[in-house]
C-alpha cells in the first residue's frame, strides 16, 4: 500500500480558507475528511504545522488567540492528526510565525531520504519549500501541490509533480456543521 504524507501548513491554510470563506470557523474543521477527499486511498500520515501561540500578560489578543488555538489542537488530536509546532514571535505588538516552514521542509527531505512516504500532498503555497521539493523529487518521490482557486502559486505549480486545486465547494463539503 502506498505511504502518503499530507502536510497542512496551518497558517497558510487558514489564511487562504478565510479569503474564500470568511465565516467558516476552522477550529472545528474536518481536516481529516479534506485529506481523505484529496488523497482517495493509501496509508495516510497527516501533519498540521503551526506556530504556537503564547499567552502574554495584559495582552487580550494573545489570550483569545491562545484559547482558539487550544480548541483547534483538541479538534486536530480528535481527528488523529499530528501537530508540529513552530513559534510566534511578537514584535511591535504583531505576531510573526517562525520555524514552521523549516519543519515542513525537513519532513519533506527526511521522509524522502528515509522512504517514509511515496507521495506527499503539500497544502501550502510557500515557495520557500522549493529546495525541499526538488530534493524529494530527486529521491523519486511524488510531491503534489494542493492550492486554492484564485490563490495558485505558479512556482509550486511548475515545480511539483502534479497539483490539485481546491475550490470553495471542496472546503464546504467537509466543513463541520
Amino acid at each position: 500500500m502506498e505511504k502518503i504524507l499530507v502536510q497542512f501548513d496551518g497558517s497558510n491554510f487558514y489564511n487562504k480558507v478565510k479569503k474564500i470563506l470568511p465565516k467558516l470557523h476552522l477550529t472545528e474543521f474536518d481536516y481529516a475528511a479534506l485529506a481523505k477527499s484529496i488523497v482517495k486511498a493509501g496509508n495516510i500520515n497527516l501533519i498540521y504545522y503551526v506556530g504556537e501561540i503564547k499567552q502574554y500578560d495584559n495582552n487580550k489578543k494573545s489570550l483569545t488567540l491562545y484559547s482558539n488555538q487550544q480548541k483547534l489542537f483538541t479538534s486536530l488530536r480528535n481527528q488523529r492528526i499530528e501537530i508540529k509546532l513552530g513559534y510566534l514571535l511578537m514584535s511591535d505588538g504583531k505576531f510573526h510565525e517562525k520555524g514552521v516552514d523549516v519543519q515542513i521542509a525537513v519532513d519533506i527531505v527526511r521522509g524522502s531520504i528515509k522512504n517514509e512516504y511515496d507521495k506527499c500532498y503539500l497544502i501550502s503555497s510557500d515557495t520557500d519549500l522549493l529546495p525541499a521539493i526538488k530534493t524529494a523529487k530527486d529521491e523519486g518521490k511524488e510531491i503534489i501541490y494542493v492550492g486554492f482557486e484564485n490563490f495558485i502559486s505558479r512556482a509550486l505549480l511548475n515545480n511539483c509533480s502534479s497539483n490539485i486545486v481546491l475550490k470553495k465547494k471542496d472546503i464546504l463539503q467537509v466543513a463541520k456543521k
